[in-house]
């Protein structure tokens, strides 16, 4: 019996990761549509004119971003301008994808917890939390 309840409270972990994975992944399918939409049409403006990154496209990342004077990192979300251009908006849909498995893994953090997990409580969190750091470019 405490066999079968084991693998019960995988299964709802399991359930509930899958849920939200397929909300998010459809949502954010939507979001890199609209955001791609966005941008190829221009129906915002660009920050950076497309013609000025093919014209510079031979240079190294860092080297186009100091030329071209693009934000480096996540300055772009203090600027309350820079959200409402097309690029930017296409970028921070492919944020939202790679911050898919942060979101599925809070849910999962509320699924273990209910389940009295303890341990891998913990192992989520800091899986959170190590996911949150890396993204945030605080270690190079």
């Amino acid at each position: 019996m405490d066999k079968q309840k084991k693998y019960q409270a995988v299964d709802e972990v399991q359930t509930v990761y899958a849920r939200v994975l397929e909300i998010v992944s459809h949502v954010g399918f939507v979001f890199l549509s609209v955001g791609y939409l966005v941008y190829v049409m221009q129906l915002l403006p660009l920050s950076v004119p497309i013609e000025a990154i093919a014209g510079n496209w031979h240079l190294k990342a860092s080297e186009m971003q100091q030329k071209l004077q693009i934000p480096a990192g996540w300055s772009f979300v203090s600027s309350t301008a820079a959200l409402g251009k097309g690029d930017v908006l296409s970028y921070l849909s492919i944020l939202y994808l790679a911050m898919a498995t942060v979101i599925c893994l809070v849910f999962a953090i509320t699924a273990f917890y209910r389940e009295k997990n303890y341990l891998y409580t913990a192992i989520a969190v800091l899986q959170v939390v190590v996911l949150l750091v890396a993204a945030s470019g605080l270690v190079h």
